[in-house]
């Protein structure tokens, strides 16, 4: 099992080929599909 992974903004998550998938309390959670099923991370929103 992979680690999550944690992108510093939610611009760096969409070049990388991730789509906002909902709002959470750092920023937003982020998921791309794969030939495995969908990949999840985390896009950080600083203040």
């Amino acid at each position: 099992m992979n680690g999550l992974m944690i992108f510093n903004s939610l611009s760096e998550a969409i070049r990388n080929g991730f789509q906002v998938y909902a709002e959470c309390p750092d920023g937003y959670l982020v998921r791309t599909r794969t030939e495995r099923g969908w990949a999840m991370a985390i896009a950080r929103v600083l203040p």
